[in-house]
């Protein structure tokens, strides 16, 4: 039972400011956050020169001129309230995998250091977190890792969700809707199944150099078990369908602020293009899912609300900003911190170095601690 599950892991004392071995030279020369801003930058300004050449920056720009900027505050304060929504997220399923409640400054830079790596292929980047949790709060990687991958299973099914009514009113995205829902099932039935963590537990038994895996293999299948039991479901789906309402109705004030009537039919259209279009970036693996996502709210903006090219775009950029930015923004105020804060105000191990962000992947593949 999830209870008990709990129950045995809070019972494991976790081990505060480990010192990481050292990275290879050369891989300490690949990881920089300022190669992978800059990754993201050039992205970035390839969707927008992209969007400018589809819909033609003057016309882009006249648009935006025309947006009611009185809708800013309410759109700055539902952005505000779903990056909270995700923090109360986080914090509940590391209640339940790590038995504790962190101190609230420390946990929040630990939540808001993943959201700066939203741009990132696959959002893979967001594994520092788990990272983050074991420096400044003492849980091993193996322990906090699920949570990453409950919180993108969740926001999948509840994206899902919010796409239905859409679905079979317009007919779109149903490739992505079944492609998700055989990726969300699979990972479920695979981080539940006592048989597959067995399986590598014997292999990890019989090959000696792997024994070292054992420990976090063991902390890494019960957390998966207790977040993917209904429990652990229940809060990770419920809080991420009150997040993701909240982007929805983000999204649907930006098609109010650009002149389309506020009807119930354009919130059942927001409710629909954006989370499939957010779906697809996903699927596409491209750092922050930038280019498809854009492609998607553009094309199903054009074809469903009969929109111009000019306000489909100025569309796709308003919401992407919003949402994208807010969290890019205290993310990278939270890695600030994180690297420049006196070692007895953020962890024990000192300020956060290349060096040491190098051994998160590692930490992730075989913490033994």
């Amino acid at each position: 039972m999830a209870h008990a599950d709990t129950t045995s892991l809070a019972e494991k004392p976790p081990e505060a400011g480990a010192t990481a071995q050292r990275a290879p030279a050369a891989a300490r020369r690949k990881l920089g956050w300022g190669g992978g801003l800059l990754v993201s930058l050039v992205v970035g300004f390839a969707v927008l020169t992209g969007l400018g050449l589809y819909a033609d920056i003057g016309d882009v720009s006249s648009t935006l001129l025309r947006f009611d900027w009185g809708l800013m505050p309410a759109l700055f304060g539902l952005t505000a309230l779903n990056y909270a929504v995700r923090y109360l997220r986080w914090r509940r399923l590391l209640r339940l995998t790590a038995g504790q409640e962190p101190e609230l400054f420390r946990d929040l830079l630990v939540f808001f250091a993943g959201t700066a790596m939203i741009l990132t292929p696959a959002r893979l980047g967001e594994w520092v977190k788990s990272y983050y949790a074991r420096e400044l709060h003492g849980v091993p990687v193996a322990r906090t890792a699920p949570i990453i991958l409950a919180e993108r299973v969740s926001d999948s099914l509840v994206m899902l969700l919010l796409a239905t009514t859409g679905l079979f009113l317009f007919g779109w995205g149903t490739a992505v809707f079944v492609t998700v829902i055989v990726i969300a099932v699979a990972a479920i039935v695979a981080l539940r199944h006592r048989g597959l963590a067995s399986l590598l537990l014997r292999g990890a038994r019989r090959f000696p150099p792997a024994q070292r895996l054992l420990p976090p293999i063991e902390d890494f299948h019960e957390s998966s078990r207790i977040l993917f039991s209904l429990s652990g479901l229940s809060w990770a789906f419920g809080l991420g369908l009150v997040a993701w309402t909240l982007e929805c109705l983000i999204f649907f004030l930006v098609l109010v602020g650009l002149g389309n009537p506020g009807t119930w039919e354009l919130v059942a259209q927001a409710a629909f293009i954006f989370p499939i279009a957010t779906l697809a970036g996903a699927l596409s693996l491209l750092p922050g899912g930038i280019g498809v996502t854009e492609g998607g709210i553009v094309g199903m903006t054009q074809a469903i609300l009969g929109a111009s090219r000019s306000l489909a775009a100025a569309s796709a950029l308003l919401v992407r900003a919003l949402i994208l930015g807010f969290g890019f923004a205290l993310g990278l105020a939270a890695l600030a911190i994180l690297s420049w804060r006196p070692p007895s105000k953020v962890g024990e191990s000192g300020p956060l170095t290349q060096e040491r962000l190098v051994t998160a992947a590692g930490s992730i593949k075989g913490d033994s601690r």
